[in-house]
């Protein structure tokens, strides 16, 4: 048995890979030429989500200025330090480090190099002798050390001059006052920022702009911005009473270029063949027509994606294993793919899959055209019928080979499910930190059903992702909503047709809950009355679909849609 399991490593680091598969490449060419033709002090911000590939970019920039014999590049994992009282003890000692191992420090740096390590050397010390912490590299460091740069300065020492607070603070000002020559650089590449602990990297932050903002020094700093700005946003409101506070506009004060990672969902396909390099021939073989599919339906996200080819490899290890050597054979690992993958991302679909006897098949005997009429009628039949028009991954997963043999052969669909169920080997940790997130949120009336089915579908045809439930009115199972789907969108399609069933507090309600910052859109379907509706939905842009679902219509919600997204 061969059971290659895939390390969740970044580029350049545990992992063997040398390509990252995500098209990372000419991000890095133009990061590193952005560090080193940049004179600095000057920080770039790599902001992603957790999972997303920060690390893996970050350290093919690295790879990048490790070529130039002007760059001294510095890499410090923040988290490793993140008990430390005073973090940029540690962060200095990195520095100090790199500089020394430097091969060009004295070629190219000069005397310059040399008074900016014993000046970073002062101010760890400094901080170090004041908190009591370890400071890596620093082993053999001495008061007489010190108290020798402080001469140079021609600065009057105390009888003990590790208590002398005039040593501590001149050497700030002998830092200030190293000039690096034009043509070098100390890039310094943070990682993990938003793993540590948000106060402990708020107080690295102010550090590197209170003490490192240097010419010459540049700063990568990899982070989830979300975490950073929402601890601020909490402390400024609950500790200073200031509910508006910004906490993006901190981020901006310190971040001179900030750069997203860019949504990893359409280059699925060759981050899952890199993925897939060393695996067996024949679980390559089944696994590349899905895997592609089902991480875009985990919504791009590497680690996900890692997390879920871990998980069916062991399914299917173990599953060949207990196999009875009589029996007709293991479960083929493409089952486990889909089965994980609809409970995942789709468990009311995998349900009525699973539960109602003969839906399955007869969901593989649907055409595209027919969706339509199964979703107007009323349980799972219409449930699935709704998703499938709804959601261009949902289709693409059931309609291709392995999810139209996981829909047609009911022996190995049941026996991937009862083993992932018995074995209890599904469980919502292993993708909770992943997060779908959709363009829109669909509510309306049931007796609008059928109009807002043409909708959606025209929606989910020119590539947008719709949330589409059973009836949902607003003002009604409002928490339910937020669970399901609302909390993820970034707009709110309220349909209107014959009854307008909210009230405006009650849309005041769901606009509050549901986000800071939520897109209500108000559709006009066939039989609405504009009167009707509430003073807030009036007051608002609305698209008049009244007499009928055209193809204009549908581009200028589309338009506004994807505005919203990309301010998002």
């Amino acid at each position: 048995m061969v059971l290659r399991l895939i390390a969740d490593q970044a580029i350049g680091e545990a992992d063997r890979r040398d390509a990252d598969g995500l098209g990372f490449d000419a991000y890095a060419d133009v990061l590193a030429a952005a560090a080193t033709d940049t004179r600095g002090p000057f920080t770039i911000g790599v902001f992603g989500e957790w999972g997303t590939g920060k690390t893996s970019l970050m350290r093919l920039v690295e790879r990048r200025l490790d070529e130039d014999p002007g760059v001294v590049t510095v890499w410090f994992n923040a988290w490793r330090y993140e008990q430390e009282e005073h973090p940029i003890v540690p962060l200095v000692g990195t520095i100090v480090q790199a500089l020394e191992k430097h091969k060009g420090l004295n070629q190219q740096f000069g005397q310059a190099g040399r008074r900016l390590v014993r000046s970073l050397r002062a101010i760890a010390y400094g901080f170090s002798a004041k908190s009591k912490v370890s400071v890596p590299g620093f082993a053999e460091f001495e008061a007489s050390f010190v108290a020798k740069d402080m001469i140079e300065r021609d600065n009057r020492l105390t009888p003990d001059p590790l208590l002398d607070r005039s040593l501590y603070f001149g050497a700030f000002t002998s830092l200030d006052e190293v000039k690096l020559r034009e043509n070098v650089r100390v890039v310094v590449l943070i990682d993990d920022l938003d793993r540590c602990f948000p106060d402990q990297a708020i107080r690295l932050l102010e550090s590197i702009k209170l003490v490192l903002a240097q010419p010459g020094f540049i700063f990568v700093l990899g982070v989830a911005r979300k975490v950073v700005e929402g601890y601020l946003q909490h402390r400024y409101t609950k500790d200073y009473g200031i509910p508006d506070f910004k906490g993006e506009l901190y981020l901006d004060k310190i971040v001179q270029l900030p750069f997203h990672i860019p949504p990893a969902k359409h280059r699925m396909a060759e981050f899952c063949r890199t993925l897939l390099a060393d695996q067996p021939p024949a679980l390559v073989t089944e696994l590349q027509p899905v895997l592609p599919v089902a991480a875009e339906a985990l919504g791009g996200n590497p680690r996900a994606v890692i997390r879920f080819l871990n998980n069916i490899l062991v399914d299917h290890a173990i599953s060949s294993r207990l196999t009875d050597p009589g029996a007709r054979g293991a479960i083929p690992i493409r089952f486990f793919a889909v089965s994980r993958c609809l409970e995942h991302r789709w468990p009311d679909v995998f349900a009525a899959l699973t539960e109602q006897d003969g839906l399955a098949e007869d969901v593989a005997t649907w055409t595209a055209g027919g969706y339509d009429a199964k979703a107007g009628g009323t349980g799972p039949e219409a449930l699935v019928a709704g998703k499938l028009i709804s959601d261009p991954e949902l289709r693409r997963l059931l309609t291709q080979g392995p999810g139209r043999d996981w829909l047609t052969e009911p022996v190995l669909r049941q026996a991937s499910v009862s083993f992932l169920i018995t074995r209890d080997r599904l469980s919502r940790l292993d993708t909770s930190e992943v997060e779908v997130r959709y363009d829109a949120f669909v509510s309306f009336a049931n007796e609008d059903r059928p109009a807002v089915i043409r909708l959606v579908g025209a929606l989910s045809e020119a590539g947008v992702r719709v949330f589409f439930d059973d009836h949902v009115p607003l003002g009604s199972r409002w928490e339910e909503a937020l669970d399901s789907g609302l909390g993820r969108a970034d707009a709110l399609l309220y349909c209107v047709g014959r009854t307008s069933a909210a009230s405006e507090g009650q849309l005041r309600e769901y606009g509050t809950v549901a986000t800071r910052d939520l897109l209500i859109i108000p559709v006009l379907l066939p039989g609405a009355d504009p009167e009707s509706m509430p003073p807030l939905l009036r007051s608002r842009q609305w698209l008049d679909l009244r007499y009928g679902i055209t193809e204009d219509g549908v581009q200028q919600l589309v338009s506004a849609l994807r505005r919203r997204s990309r301010r998002a």
